[in-house]
């Protein structure tokens, strides 16, 4: 009897520390599953704030390359008119004779069968006209600048600058956005002055001014035509270039 009750207690016994040690397993288990889940939320967390940050820089990286894209484009169209102005610059030291030892060039004579109102008025100062709208011009006062050229070709026919005058009022224009005005202006020139010295730039300008309004098919005709009657020129790189943008 003594040994049954021994055996009871042992039995007891075991049994008690089996159910001791399955308690704490499923203790260390649930502590477990709790720091596995702390760990889930940490790092799902910071899987957000990496995402997060990502798609600021994704849009930070957008935004520099949009800046950088229009910085580029506007830094190419302040080139294309210190380029021209220079142009204009030379024209001005040849028509004029302002260079030692330059020729200058004739001055065309004006058409004598036109009516008197488009002569040059005697004593009027045409070089001074065209240098004060070209100034405005260059210090962007763009409607000034219209007015001020179209006031010399009114005032001044066939006194040299014709040409050049017609080309920067379609500058003007065109770096105001004023694309239908510019094809006029463009038009114009390549009409009016087929042999001027500003064609070539003309019909890339008119070509750019027609694309901005959506009429492709004869822009392209403009820049093909470019290309093919004066390779080589920055003018033909330009119209390549525009080209492209096609593809």
């Amino acid at each position: 009897m003594k040994n049954i009750l021994l055996i009871l207690a042992a039995a007891i016994t075991l049994s008690i520390m089996a159910g001791c040690a399955t308690h704490r397993q499923v203790q260390e288990l649930q502590l477990q599953v709790e720091a596995m889940r702390t760990d889930q939320t940490a790092i799902r967390e910071e899987n957000a704030r990496l995402d997060s940050l990502f798609r600021e820089n994704a849009e930070t990286s957008r935004k520099l390359n949009a800046d950088f894209a229009s910085y580029a484009d506007r830094l190419d169209q302040r080139l294309q008119t210190v380029e021209a102005r220079l142009e204009d610059a030379i024209s001005l030291i040849n028509r004029s004779g302002g260079v030692r030892g330059a020729i200058p060039e004739p001055i065309p004579q004006t058409d004598t069968t036109k009516a008197e109102s488009t002569q040059v008025q005697p004593g009027l100062d045409c070089q001074k006209i065209y240098n004060s709208a070209y100034l405005d011009f260059v210090k962007e006062q763009y409607d000034m600048a219209i007015k001020g050229f179209k006031g010399y070709l009114q005032t001044c026919p066939g006194t040299g600058l014709d040409d050049n005058a017609q080309y920067w009022i379609g500058e003007s224009y065109y770096v105001q956005k004023s694309y239908d005005k510019a094809q006029t202006a463009f038009q114009d020139l390549i009409s009016k002055y087929p042999e001027s010295e500003r064609l070539v730039a003309a019909k890339l300008k008119l070509g750019e001014s027609l694309y901005a309004l959506r009429q492709k098919a004869k822009a392209r005709s403009y820049f093909e035509d470019v290309i093919k009657n004066n390779p080589g020129t920055q003018e033909a790189q330009e119209a390549a270039s525009m080209l492209d943008r096609y593809r």
